[in-house]
């Protein structure tokens, strides 16, 4: 499956949206600006990215640079300058490690009942008929494939690969409020080492 088209629509809209932002940012608070690049920018970036998992680096870095030009557009940073410590600043997690967050997001809320039954059916928690510690660690079965290139990107199987993965402590929170900022912190922490 190709995402080319659909990636250069996101790209296109976003990019569109930043330059009439730039244009009158000098007439608006950075606040404002930022309120701005949420609404119109990252709204076209965050629609379906669940999707990109497991596309090949260079289409998730296109997205990733309407993330860097949006932060240097509030920030006020030169295109030179690095990024990483803009993005730390703006406490912004990088394209990939929002796609993760939005994938773990469906599954937490699949694992406690708010989303549909036919995401609730695709996560099953781990069971035997042993008393075993790993059955009692809220993890996830993570079903074979048989293709890696289709099978590995479906939710079914991305989406408890992703859940064993996150620290345990992550995945017993007790609302989902507390779960996206424990995620949040996790992610951020992993991406900007």
């Amino acid at each position: 499956m190709n995402f080319d088209k659909h990636i250069s629509s996101k790209i296109k809209i976003a990019f569109h949206n930043i330059h009439n932002i730039k244009k009158i940012s000098k007439y608006l608070t950075r606040a404002s600006v930022e309120r701005l690049i949420h609404g119109l920018v990252f709204s076209h970036l965050d629609y379906c990215n669940s999707l990109l998992y497991g596309l090949p680096n260079f289409q998730i870095q296109r997205c990733q640079k309407i993330q860097n030009f949006a932060a240097r557009l509030i920030c006020g940073t030169g295109y030179r300058d690095h990024i990483t410590p803009v993005l730390k600043n703006l406490h912004w997690l990088p394209t990939e490690s929002r796609i993760q967050y939005k994938i773990l997001t469906l599954v937490y809320k699949s694992v406690s009942g708010y989303a549909p039954i036919y995401l609730q059916t695709l996560c099953n928690r781990k069971t035997s008929s042993y008393s075993l510690r790993s059955c009692d660690s809220n993890e996830l079965v993570v079903p074979r494939i048989k293709h890696k290139t289709l099978g590995g990107r479906a939710f079914a199987y991305v989406g408890p690969a992703l859940w064993n993965s996150v620290p345990r402590e992550i995945r017993e929170s007790s609302t989902l409020i507390i779960f996206k900022r424990r995620l949040k912190t996790y992610l951020f922490e992993l991406a900007f080492r």
